[in-house]
């Protein structure tokens, strides 16, 4: 627990030398959880939302809309049936103005990051931080996604691609 002692500091740890941070055991998930297991402090992933909320808001209008949200997505190559890009364009419509604010915005990060952590914890069954292809291959199954050792190592490679751009 030295390391979460050192992250409650604020102090940012040093990636391990496997590129993976260990994550805690424990239940519920919180914030917390998710700030440890990205090496962030509550600073840094503030600027990360910040900066990921700015790039939306392009015109500085403290807000961002459904067709500002949908013409983003396309510049990031996401499509609109993504289960995230769905749910965030979503948001446009919870509180029945059809705008996303900062706060908004925040709140759909808090809950996604939470949720996608939640995942992560379920997968990485041996909790050191990293998703092993058993794992991925574990959880494929019980999902009920058949897959064999080939079109896992081509999953597994994309996603390795994808994550080092």
């Amino acid at each position: 627990m030295e390391a979460h002692a050192k992250y409650e500091k604020g102090v940012r740890r040093p990636r391990p030398s496997n590129g993976c941070y260990p994550v805690a055991k424990l239940m519920p998930v919180s914030m917390e959880h998710v700030l440890l297991a990205l090496g962030e402090t509550k600073e840094e992933r503030e600027q990360r939302i910040r900066s990921l909320f700015g790039f939306f808001d392009s015109a500085n209008a403290r807000y961002m809309d459904y067709e500002k949200i949908e013409a983003r997505l396309f510049a990031l190559q996401i499509p609109l049936e993504y289960k995230y890009a769905r749910d965030l364009l979503n948001v446009c419509y919870a509180n029945k103005d059809g705008r996303v604010d900062y706060q908004e915005f925040k709140r759909y990060m808090d809950d996604k990051e939470l949720e996608l952590y939640r995942i992560f914890h379920a997968i990485d069954v041996e909790h050191n931080g990293c998703i092993l292809p058993e794992e991925l291959y574990d959880a494929l199954l019980r999902a009920g996604i058949e897959i064999d050792d080939e079109e896992l190592a081509l999953f597994v490679s994309e996603l390795i691609r994808t994550i080092k751009g």
